[in-house]
């Protein structure tokens, strides 16, 4: 059996965000096999998973800090008040996606600080710099006030005012030189980033999600064999933090159940157990055990999870067999972010441990 990580990120260590962000992605072991699948996505157009290497996700993310930089969030003019530096926001509204992984690595990056809302009027009423969307809501998102026009994934015509997605990514295709030569990475401490997430006053900062991160990583006891499926919203401390951050840490791979096609619709509701259920489907279909008993590298084997995911699944009969790869998980419980305060959570005969507490 792999070693677990031992390595501690964030205890005693003064480094900016960015600079411990940057060590992680360069120490990670997928690292030595950079055109190896990291993470794992569904394809609507095509109706299966598919994966991004760490290659394409680590200079993706690198890109979309230079971007980010350039496009002037990180620059303070004197002339600027406290109240306009605070306003340097990047507002997103964008379903997961690799796209989303990328720009939140990228924003941790850069120091960047992330903004998010529950609904389009909270969305389009919230002040921010700029916007990330999807296309088929730029229209929308170019009427809101902000220094650039709105960042678009997906399908986008040439001549919509909207700053496409992949023309940014070739622009500063040179991934992490480009970033570090650039000034794309911070590398100060008064540019954290801070992730609003699903708020416009309260925040919490790229440190908080780090320790997120590894307590996860420790709780799962997560190493480099292991595939994350994480259930729950990237916009969310749960799903960033504790879920990307720590498979990240652990140089364990991530998978993200969704559509990953990027479309927010308020109307309608994200089948979360359903995307968990298709995600395990396809990871028992494609799994195949060796004679040494390990499983193919799409199998996944730790869950990042809720209450509404473990109860739905545990209702449906023949749902057991779709764990017979999981090991470990966490499970959202109720506010606030202490891990294992209660009993682990069945799961079909694994235990995932607890983050939060219970009413």
């Amino acid at each position: 059996m792999a070693a677990t990580t031992k390595r501690n990120f964030t205890t005693g260590n003064k480094d900016p965000t960015s600079v411990v962000l940057a060590h992680i992605l360069r120490e990670n072991a997928h690292a030595n096999a950079p055109n190896a699948p990291f993470v794992y996505f569904f394809d609507e157009n095509e109706k299966s998973f598919r994966h991004l290497s760490f290659a394409d996700f680590r200079d993706r993310s690198y890109a979309f800090a230079a971007a980010l930089n350039d496009l002037g969030y990180n620059t303070n003019n004197q002339r600027e008040g406290k109240e306009d530096q605070e306003e340097k926001k990047l507002s997103i509204r964008l379903g997961d996606s690799p796209e989303l992984l990328i720009a939140l690595t990228g924003a941790v990056l850069s120091g960047t600080k992330v903004q998010s809302s529950k609904t389009e009027g909270e969305f389009l009423s919230a002040k921010s710099f700029g916007a990330l969307v999807h296309s088929s809501f730029s229209g929308k998102a170019g009427e809101m006030v902000g220094a650039h026009e709105p960042i678009a994934v997906g399908p986008a015509g040439l001549k919509e005012k909207v700053v496409h997605w992949e023309v940014l990514m070739n622009a500063y295709g040179n991934g992490e030189e480009d970033a570090s030569t650039s000034g794309g990475m911070s590398s100060s401490s008064e540019n954290e980033a801070v992730f609003y997430f699903n708020s416009t006053e309260k925040g919490e900062g790229a440190e908080t999600l780090f320790k997120y991160g590894e307590r996860a990583a420790k709780a799962m006891e997560l190493r480099r064999e292991d595939v994350v499926m994480i259930g729950v919203p990237l916009l969310h401390a749960m799903g960033f933090g504790f879920g990307a951050l720590g498979a990240m840490m652990a140089g364990a791979r991530i998978m993200v159940p969704g559509t990953c096609d990027g479309v927010v619709d308020d109307s309608v509701k994200i089948d979360r157990a359903g995307n968990a259920k298709r995600a395990l489907m396809s990871s028992i279909s494609n799994s195949r055990s060796d004679s040494s008993g390990s499983v193919s590298e799409e199998a996944v084997t730790a869950m990042v999870s809720d209450m509404h995911i473990v109860k739905a699944l545990r209702e449906e009969d023949g749902n057991r067999a779709l764990l017979k790869n999981v090991r470990t998980g966490l499970v959202k419980v109720g506010g606030g972010a202490n891990v294992g305060e209660h009993a682990p959570v069945d799961m079909l005969g694994v235990p995932f441990v607890t983050v939060g507490k219970m009413k």
